[in-house]
């Protein structure tokens, strides 16, 4: 009969705990089914085993992230409390709904998100939140466009209260012994889940890679999870090499001094178009695109046909392409814990030269820190929306594009030759807001993305016509590209490589020799040793790029994305974690060298992390 008792003492105890994991199972079974049906074309499912593979393997995670989120309410419910006392029963509400609710809307948040990066959110979406006004700004916008996702949120939001209200309801209080043992029962149980099996290391982000595709990584992983695993983990780890000759793969050192050319003090004018990725271009996509002004401009330069982005994030495209720092790591340098380590950029470079340097960005000061960096990085002046002042403001983000363009122009006729300069424009971003007088100039298309290109397109094109007529053109490189590709409605930009292409365009009006098309693998990490070289730069400099002007120097790109590295080369691409799981996918008919892929992958991973561990990022020795 004692007997009896206790199992049912037992049975009882158990049976909320039960219930709870089945809601919690639910909530992340229909947040997965939400983010696959928003994100299905980003995705590569192509049966319904994919979708079965992509669901059950994701239980795996989701169990690890209910540990993470839920396990202390696992233990109180097998405590012996007096759960009869309602005060107790609506904490346990109150914390389970703040809880709980928090990262749904985070998975709801991240569902809209993902075709902006193309991976789940991590820790570092925190620290850019809280960089600036620019979310709060976009609040409005946000919930205008996503505004199916705050009703399903809502929809969560009820559902929760009412399940958990009645899990609550049937907590009793337990005697000592019986909480004991089902306490121990409960303990090992989330060890198990937490650690995502007996495995010797619990799983991370990367655990998903060998369930499916790296297209479908994203669907497999929730947000809570990666969230979780990525906060507090900047710190890399020094990679000791056992390569012969580690810099015939790849020397971040340059030294292009040559006796017989003189440095060329010419001006240097980076562009940076926001999210202007191939994709949306009549230059690479026969005619068929959203910029025909820079369409025609590349065929008055030298077009960079295979260029990519070294990252999915403006935080991480800027330090890309003015400091060729790449991104390698979870967090963005910018936000990251190696923020404050020593770095260069053309703009510190150039310095030693007579130069004045300016970054120009529309946008309200302090957005994602971009006003802190360029200080770091060696600029002698930002100009942000602040020293703009209060018009032509597009509600969001800052400058509507075509203005700003226009005042960038003015202050250059201001500016005393040599100079270096760089424009960062933000129309081209969500909320893509166009100014109500030009709406109608524009036919955009079926995505609303499409006409602010078309915005974006046109005011470079105003630019371009102002500053023909002035007296620093044809004394200036010209250099236009992209922070990052924006969302993506084309197959073939979809891929893991595609999810990084965007132009490159070098243009010298002066010189005529710099025309036509370069095809080989290049990078926004190449702009500046490209720029640098072409000017007979006579110091030596350390970055992570090389010069498309150097035959001689290797060509390939670099990305970072899920815990997985990606080396494109004219050749080949390898994915590799550098440890387990390793892909190499043929280019254009060729056979992979995979010994040479691997250890210049090394070679250069091996050499960043070194170089951010111990802050030596500007030591050329």
């Amino acid at each position: 009969m004692l007997n009896s008792i206790f199992v049912r003492r037992m049975k009882s105890n158990l049976s909320p705990s039960f219930r709870l994991l089945f809601l919690l199972v639910c909530n992340y079974f229909l947040l997965r089914l939400i983010f696959i049906v928003a994100n299905y074309k980003l995705l590569n499912i192509a049966s319904a085993g994919d979708i079965s593979t992509i669901f059950l393997s994701g239980f795996r995670f989701d169990f690890a992230a209910i540990v993470f989120t839920n396990g202390i309410f696992f233990l109180i419910f097998n405590l012996p409390l007096d759960f009869k006392s309602r005060p107790i029963k609506n904490l346990i509400s109150i914390l389970y709904i703040f809880i709980n609710l928090f990262f749904i809307l985070l998975n709801l948040i991240d569902t809209g998100y993902y075709p902006f990066t193309q991976k789940r959110l991590t820790a570092d979406f925190f620290e850019m939140a809280t960089m600036g006004d620019d979310f709060v700004n976009m609040i409005p916008s946000l919930i205008r466009d996503y505004w199916i996702l705050l009703l399903l949120f809502v929809v969560f939001v009820i559902l929760n209260f009412k399940l958990i209200k009645g899990i609550t309801g049937r907590l009793q209080k337990i005697s000592g012994r019986t909480s004991f043992i089902s306490t121990i029962i409960v303990v090992a149980l989330l060890i198990f889940f937490g650690r995502g099996g007996l495995q010797y290391k619990p799983i991370n982000i990367l655990s998903a890679a060998p369930y499916t595709s790296a297209q479908n990584v994203g669907a497999v992983l929730n947000s809570t999870f990666t969230i979780i695993k990525t906060a507090g983990k900047d710190d890399l780890q020094e990679i000791e090499l056992s390569i012969p000759d580690p810099q015939s793969y790849f020397n971040p050192v340059k030294n292009f001094a040559n006796d017989t050319l003189a440095f060329k003090p010419m001006n240097v004018v980076i562009i940076i178009m926001e999210s202007f990725g191939k994709e949306y271009t009549g230059y690479f996509n026969q005619g068929h695109g959203y910029t025909p002004f820079l369409d025609s401009l590349m065929q008055e330069g030298l077009i960079c046909t295979d260029a990519y982005a070294n990252g999915k994030k403006s935080i991480e495209g800027i330090p890309a392409v003015v400091s060729g720092i790449p991104a390698l790591m979870t967090s963005p340098y910018i936000s990251g814990s190696y923020n404050g380590n020593k770095l260069l950029s053309i703009a510190s470079l150039l310095k030693t030269h007579g130069y004045i340097s300016s970054f120009f960005h529309g946008g309200n000061n302090g957005t994602m820190g971009f006003e802190n960096f360029t200080k770091m990085a060696g600029y002698d002046k930002y100009i942000g929306r602040k020293e703009y002042g209060t018009d032509d403001y597009d509600g969001t983000w800052g400058v509507y594009d075509q203005p700003f363009f226009r005042y960038f122009c003015h202050e250059m006729n201001n500016m005393k030759q040599p100079f270096l300069t760089t424009f960062f424009s933000l129309s081209s971003h969500h909320p893509y807001s166009v100014p109500d007088s030009l709406q109608n100039r524009f036919k955009g298309g079926d995505q609303p993305v499409y006409k602010s290109v078309e915005y974006a397109d046109y005011s470079l094109k105003e630019f371009f016509s102002m500053a023909k007529t002035q007296p620093w053109y044809k004394n200036t490189v010209f250099v236009i590209t992209a922070d990052h590709t924006g969302p993506s409605f084309n197959s073939k930009y979809q891929s893991r490589t595609g999810i990084y292409e965007i132009p490159v365009l070098y243009f010298i009006p002066s010189d005529s020799t710099i025309k036509g098309i370069y095809s080989y693998t290049t990078q926004q990490t190449d702009i500046v040793p490209s720029v640098l070289d072409y000017l007979h730069y006579p110091e030596k400099f350390k970055i992570f790029g090389n010069s498309i002007f150097r035959k001689s120097d290797s060509k390939w790109a670099i990305n970072y994305l899920d815990g997985m590295y990606q080396l494109i080369t004219p050749q080949a691409t390898v994915r590799t974690d550098l440890v387990n799981d390793t892909e190499y996918i043929a280019r254009d008919g060729h056979t992979p060298d995979s010994t040479m892929l691997m250890n210049r992958l090394k070679v250069i991973v091996s050499d960043y992390n070194n170089s951010m561990i111990k802050n030596k990022l500007t030591d050329v020795e």
